[in-house]
């Protein structure tokens, strides 16, 4: 795991740097936090440990914030950790905002462009199966990715077994986050209730899956490429809204498109803007960009989207 982790460094240049590491106290994070711990002085990282206590759980909160202090004080790096207020809803949802939220604060505190998370193998599996039930398009199967800068996940290949494995042979400790028994958050139910029936079919199907979802974003990676060169043809940026910063739709070169890859093109146009790209609402899109030379579509409560001769653009109101 150390070695893998060496490579993974490597391959994305990660050398001669402040970097972060996202550090919650349960055994994926602290078995990140030893192996970082234990490369910093090959690669010259000027390692610091980031905390976030959601303020969930009262005394064990301020218990685990406690705890990954004093793993940074052992392994002698600057710890930074911030609190989250009581009035901030408890979803799983809003603590994702709120974790990435603060880790951009961190970042920017520390003028780094690099920030560990301990994401696994088991919690790509999770996150697939949760996009596939609540409804995900091809891109949504890449699941968790290994890289989106500033995150890097080098745990991503090892299932949550390997790691648990991992801290025994080298007796880390970390803490146990009862929350996590709790199949009230959907992540949790799939990880509990539906993953180990799933075993009882195929008992290698975090490996079978994990390699879907590796296939996945290659896939995605190809398109990604092909579509950037159909947005150069179709795009105007002599007309880009510059409030949502995006350019305006050339119409007729858009009608020129296979309906598929139209109904793509509105996907990645809308991803921020809209909150459920869903195919019905982009089918409604593509609908009135075909159907309308000149009127306007409300796409939320302040912006439109406007047809106009052969121009396709959003405004604010």
């Amino acid at each position: 795991m150390i070695e893998k982790t060496a490579a993974f460094l490597k391959k994305y240049n990660i050398a001669d740097k402040t970097v972060l590491a996202a550090v919650s106290g349960g055994v994926d994070s602290s078995c990140l936090l030893y192996i970082l711990n234990s490369l910093k002085k090959d690669f010259n990282l000027n390692l610091k440990v980031i905390h976030l206590n959601h303020n969930w759980r009262g005394e064990e909160s301020i218990k685990d914030m406690e705890f990954v202090q004093k793993l940074a004080r052992d392994y002698g790096v600057e710890f930074y950790y911030e609190t989250l207020d009581d009035d901030i809803k408890k979803t799983e949802l809003s603590a994702r905002d709120a974790r990435y939220d603060f880790f951009e604060r961190a970042l920017k505190k520390f003028e780094s462009n690099v920030c560990f998370l301990a994401h696994n193998k088991n919690d790509n599996v999770e996150t697939f199966f949760y996009r596939v039930i609540k409804g995900t398009g091809i891109s949504g199967l890449s699941s968790i990715p290994k890289c989106r800068p500033p995150y890097y996940r080098p745990l991503l290949e090892f299932s949550r077994d390997e790691i648990e494995s991992f801290a025994a042979k080298f007796d880390i400790k970390f803490r146990v986050d009862a929350s996590n028994e709790d199949i009230k958050y959907k992540r949790n139910f799939i990880r509990k209730n539906i993953l180990p029936e799933i075993l009882k079919i195929n008992d290698n199907a975090l490996n079978a899956v994990s390699s879907l979802i590796n296939i996945a974003t290659e896939h995605n990676e190809i398109v990604e490429d092909y579509l950037k060169i159909i947005e150069k043809e179709i795009f105007d940026h002599n007309g880009a809204d510059w409030a949502n910063k995006r350019p305006a739709i050339i119409r007729d070169k858009f009608l020129n498109l296979k309906p598929e890859l139209q109904r793509e093109i509105l996907s990645r146009y809308f991803k921020g803007l809209l909150k459920n790209r869903d195919f019905k609402n982009i089918l409604k899109i593509q609908n009135f960009i075909i159907e309308n030379e000149n009127s306007t579509l409300s796409i939320n409560k302040d912006t439109f989207l406007k047809s106009w001769k052969n121009s396709v653009f959003l405004y604010k109101r």
